[in-house]
């Protein structure tokens, strides 16, 4: 059966491959596609499509490429950044580069055309993908990509998403006060949604530890920050989150590491945390002397 696929496959590579020398090579450009250029196209996708059935993965990858040029060249920019993100599920199996460029050059054809939604979708999968090869770096740069473009489509709970992990992970790289910010203006926005309110408290208190992780001494700055997101909201003032925050700050005052281990104690026995909060935590409790947790 493999065989047979890719022997299918290569055929009609050498095929489309033929009808676009016979067609003059490359595309004339402008939208004036000629009848063996779209019979050009139409073959590699069958191309790409037989290479998939033999799991070809990065031949499958070039020969939608392949396909998405003619497009492109072409001005069909919908049709060539269909086929650049078909080629970019193949080339993710084998070529995170080429994979990234089809992603790119998807999103910026989307753009082109006034599919904002589109295009800032291609970046979003740009950001998890590097989010599993653990590049951080590129992930966040990708997510702010993507939140700056579904917010200009409006699209209120794709930029939570979105800047909810530039905050977590920009926290991760040490970008505490960027983070800090986005969390503040996470919660302050879920203030005004009834379907996100329940989640204010949670983005001020990651806001709070921001703060501390980068000012592990200033116990009196994060009691004014802590002020500052009582007036904001009346009900982070009544929050189990607003009481942690404020025992840390005081512990930190007093540099005092019990009085701070068991500020963490007494609210996870309620709420678990997890590893991005324990990672901060210790940062910050380096600070007040050995960890006795």
């Amino acid at each position: 059966m493999h065989e047979q696929q890719m022997t299918k496959a290569e055929n009609l590579m050498a095929e489309a491959e033929a009808k676009l020398n016979s067609s003059g090579g490359a595309c004339c450009g402008g939208g004036r596609t000629t009848a063996k250029e779209e019979e050009a196209c139409d073959l590699y996708v069958k191309a790409a499509n037989a290479f998939k059935m033999a799991k070809e993965w990065h031949k499958a990858g070039n020969a939608f490429a392949e396909a998405a040029s003619i497009q492109q060249k072409n001005e069909r920019q919908t049709e060539a950044g269909r086929h650049y993100i078909e080629a970019a599920k193949c080339y993710k199996k084998t070529s995170p580069n080429e994979c990234e460029e089809c992603l790119t050059k998807a999103s910026e054809l989307y753009d082109s055309v006034g599919r904002g939604k589109t295009a800032a979708k291609q970046h979003l999968t740009l950001a998890e993908l590097h989010e599993e090869q653990g590049n951080l770096k590129k992930a966040v740069d990708e997510y702010q990509k993507a939140a700056d473009m579904f917010q200009a489509e409006e699209l209120t709970s794709s930029v939570t998403k979105c800047l909810t992990n530039v905050a977590n992970h920009g926290a991760s790289l040490g970008q505490y006060q960027r983070a800090e910010e986005i969390f503040v203006q996470l919660g302050t926005e879920a203030l005004n949604n009834k379907l996100l309110k329940y989640t204010a408290c949670e983005h001020f208190a990651k806001a709070g530890l921001c703060y501390l992780v980068a000012n592990p001494q200033d116990g009196d700055g994060l009691l004014g920050k802590i002020a500052e997101m009582r007036e904001t909201s009346p009900a982070f003032d009544e929050s189990r989150e607003c009481v942690w925050l404020i025992k840390m700050a005081e512990a930190v005052k007093k540099d005092d590491v019990d009085a701070f281990n068991d500020a963490i104690r007494s609210y996870e026995s309620v709420t678990r945390l997890t590893s991005w909060h324990n990672d901060l935590l210790k940062n910050i409790r380096r600070n007040l002397g050995p960890d006795l947790r």
